[in-house]
């Protein structure tokens, strides 16, 4: 099997990129008429990572479609991050149509990825009512309220500590604040 992997990686990177080139990706009714050619355990490999690819590109359409397809994958707040920083509309996004995945994430990568989030909230005032829906998510992770307060001196940790959440949290898992 480790051979057969070698081989499905490379065929996906190879895949990737042509439906990058013809901007086939962007619809994922034509990346399914594409994958009809490749043998399974490729297309089932690259739904998983084209999923995560129409996440953080906010991609709410083909996300929606690649999911009812059976896709999957373990969100990262890097991915969160990804897809924040493509909100540039109104519209309902991936962060708020994931919120319960979102506010259950449990990742250790999360200083350099809050402080982007920050920065790209407060780089332009306009966005601003765009992304506060998914700001009032991502306050509402325990892991990223534990994170902010133990993590204080930083800059985005006023702006996404949820105080309300942090004395739940210091009364029934005051572990996470250690």
């Amino acid at each position: 099997m480790s051979d057969r992997l070698h081989e499905i990686i490379g065929e996906i990177g190879v895949l990737h990129n042509t439906l990058i080139e013809n901007g086939k990706i962007n619809n994922s009714n034509e990346v399914f008429q594409v994958l009809k050619n490749y043998p399974t355990d490729v297309k089932k490999h690259y739904l998983n990572l084209l999923l995560q690819y129409y996440f953080q590109n906010n991609d709410l359409k083909n996300l929606k479609e690649l999911l009812l397809a059976g896709a999957k994958f373990d969100i990262r707040f890097e991915d969160v991050k990804a897809a924040f920083l493509n909100i540039k509309s109104k519209e309902l996004n991936v962060i708020e149509f994931m919120e319960e995945s979102i506010v259950f994430i449990k990742d250790s990568d999360i200083s350099n990825n809050l402080e982007k989030m920050y920065e790209y909230f407060h780089s332009d005032s306009s966005l601003q009512e765009f992304l506060e829906k998914g700001v009032e998510i991502i306050k509402r992770n325990r892991y990223i309220c534990a994170h902010c307060y133990k993590n204080q001196n930083t800059k985005y940790s006023e702006f996404f500590l949820n105080k309300d959440l942090l004395e739940s949290l210091k009364r029934d898992l005051p572990y996470l604040l250690n």
